[in-house]
């Protein structure tokens, strides 16, 4: 969980402003979930259900899309610290 709010956490920068930067988003994701431990990249590949491979690129598209839509918010960035129900889990399973 602390991988994902850490992601989150970057992502976000990237994103700010009026016209969020899905490029940057995207890359800054990439970045860090390259520095994941090897459990947490795992229990999110299993989590989504995607191959190894295709696990980093998913759940970065997932998770930049949805913070440039607005579906997720710097709040659930809150909740999930706080160990309280949050839309980024539905988000990373791809509903």
């Amino acid at each position: 969980m602390l991988a994902a709010i850490a992601v989150l956490s970057a992502c976000q920068i990237s994103l700010a402003g009026d016209k969020p930067d899905i490029k940057a988003g995207m890359d800054q994701c990439m970045k860090s979930y390259a520095v994941f431990p090897l459990s947490a990249k795992e229990e999110f590949r299993t989590f989504m259900g995607v191959s190894k491979e295709r696990a980093p690129a998913v759940f970065c598209q997932r998770l930049v899309k949805a913070m440039a839509s607005g579906r997720i918010t710097y709040s659930d960035i809150n909740r999930l610290q706080e160990n309280r129900h949050s839309e980024v889990w539905k988000v990373i399973k791809g509903r």
